[in-house]
């Protein structure tokens, strides 16, 4: 009782400190005073570092710099976040993340080491129609109660997830059919956890703008496809001034606001331009993922997948946008150095469907899991995160030895036959088989194929420190991911069998 009642107290007098913190940051009148003010405060921060001193490190390193992710942050703070918004992202990604590291050390003694975050779908309804959007194979009478969703969250804070990414379906369409509340009511009872929400758009009208500048802890990212053209042809005429009207309402709210993109084919000279990205900055986006198509969803069309070469300039463009633009960005595929491989199957994330199927991964739909059934077992997300399906994921992840072609689905399309085939995984929707076999298999294997053979080099130079920078040492980076990833999984493994 003691031990708890310290730690209540020393998490608000931290929330108190890091908020005075903000509020100096933010009344800073220039860029020079706001790095000189940045400085005296980061000394102050090391002592609430702990473990993570090595990553206060690389941030007191990139803001000697003058790193652009250092500007997001002086932008974020002097013009684009509201009090509230501000107080939100630093109490929930430090205050939370803090005391939400002791729940995770000590599962880890346990062996067991929760994932960063997961997904989830709370509904695959949607008021739009976009052609190979994956919830279109979904029944649209699904969906997950609140209290369902309320206990679903419960049970990730006990784990020290604090983090979470709700997509769908719509996520601003859903609604509990019994209470009437929806993702906004989520967020508001669970203030201590911070919510990405992948959107058209489309819904976010006055009425709920007001509503998330209220609670501060959710981040709409908006999906688009492009610039007017190429957005308005896949999700509908007028969709683009929609969306362009929602950003300014959300930046004029003091709302965190990002941006979602499916790359294809057909716009991925578009989307990888600086025209683009700079447009996106312009609109006072903050945050953004790039995702690449899956032939997977209403009429699959392999045709719309990048060439390897797309990809390939893709990941060229994002890293050098890192390194000169003010603006987070995000590619799961291409990312992989830096995050150990893919990260699905519960190694660092993980995804709930509208059925409460539990799956690998947002487009992987197959499951052996649903979250109802574990619950009737007297089970829960822990047993799924450490699943004879998950964990054969993880074990087929450890025999990759490229992870510019991380992906378990496109990349490695033979690891997920075998899975499924192994685990006796059942798909969860009907015609989720399609890319395990036949046409569509087939082509995976000559895409993966050519894939490697075009990224295998790079991916050596990267792993030889070629890469490397002055703040982060790739090289150094991957060498930690490979060991870490097979002593956790090594660990994992020899505690089920004791279990």
């Amino acid at each position: 009782m003691l031990d708890s009642t310290a730690a209540k107290l020393k998490k608000v007098a931290l929330k108190k400190e890091i908020n005075h913190y903000l509020s100096r940051l933010a009344k800073t009148k220039n860029e020079e005073e706001f790095y000189r003010e940045f400085d005296i405060i980061l000394q102050g921060l090391y002592k609430f570092a702990g473990p993570n001193r090595s990553a206060m490190e690389n941030v007191e390193k990139a803001f000697q710099r003058k790193h652009p992710m250092t500007d997001l942050g002086r932008i974020l703070l002097q013009d684009r976040l509201s009090k509230v918004s501000r107080e939100r992202l630093a109490n929930n990604f430090f205050v939370d993340w803090v005391t939400g590291a002791k729940k995770r050390e000590k599962l880890k003694e346990e062996s067991f080491k929760a994932p960063w975050f997961f997904v989830i779908s709370p509904t695959s309804a949607c008021n739009l129609n976009c052609y190979g959007c994956y919830a279109h194979e979904y029944k649209k009478t699904e969906g997950l109660s609140f209290a369902t969703l309320d206990r679903i969250l419960n049970e990730a804070k006990s784990m020290g997830i604090n983090f979470l990414t709700i997509s769908g379906g719509e996520p601003f369409y859903y609604k509990d059919k019994e209470t009437g509340k929806d993702i906004l009511d989520l967020a508001e009872k669970h203030k201590d956890m911070y919510f990405q929400v992948y959107t058209n758009g489309t819904l976010l009208d006055e009425k709920k703008i007001k509503k998330l500048a209220r609670l501060g802890n959710v981040a709409p990212g908006i999906s688009e496809e492009g610039f007017k053209e190429e957005t308005d042809a896949r999700r509908g005429k007028g969709v683009w001034e929609k969306i362009c009207k929602a950003r300014e309402d959300l930046y004029k709210a003091g709302v965190l606001g990002g941006f979602s993109i499916t790359v294809t084919r057909q716009n991925a000279d578009v989307v990888t331009s600086d025209k683009f990205i700079d447009d996106l900055i312009a609109r006072h986006c903050s945050f953004g993922w790039y995702f690449i198509y899956i032939p997977i969803g209403r009429e699959p069309k392999i045709e719309l997948m990048p060439t390897p070469e797309q990809r390939n300039h893709l990941r060229e463009k994002i890293w050098e946008w890192r390194s000169s633009k003010p603006i987070f960005i995000g590619d799961f595929w291409n990312d992989g150095p830096w995050v150990g491989g893919c990260i699905a199957g519960g190694r660092k994330y993980f995804h709930i469907n509208s059925n409460g199927d539990i799956e690998p991964c947002v487009f992987i739909h197959f499951a052996t899991d649903n979250i109802f059934d574990l619950w009737k077992q007297g089970k829960g997300l822990k047993e799924a995160i450490i699943s004879p399906f998950f964990m054969d994921i993880r074990k087929h992840q450890l025999t990759n030895d490229n992870w510019l072609t991380p992906c378990t689905i496109i990349d490695k399309p033979q690891f997920l036959r075998e899975i499924v085939k192994e685990c006796n995984a059942h798909p969860t929707h009907a015609g989720a088989e399609t890319i395990i076999n036949g046409n569509i298999a087939n082509y995976l294997d000559k895409y993966s194929k050519e894939l490697d053979n075009f990224t295998r080099p790079e991916f050596e130079k990267m792993r030889k420190g070629e890469y490397d920078s002055s703040i982060v040492k790739l090289s150094k980076v991957i060498e930690n991911h490979r060991q870490k990833n097979k002593e956790e999984f090594e660990a994992q493994i020899k505690n089920i069998s004791e279990e």
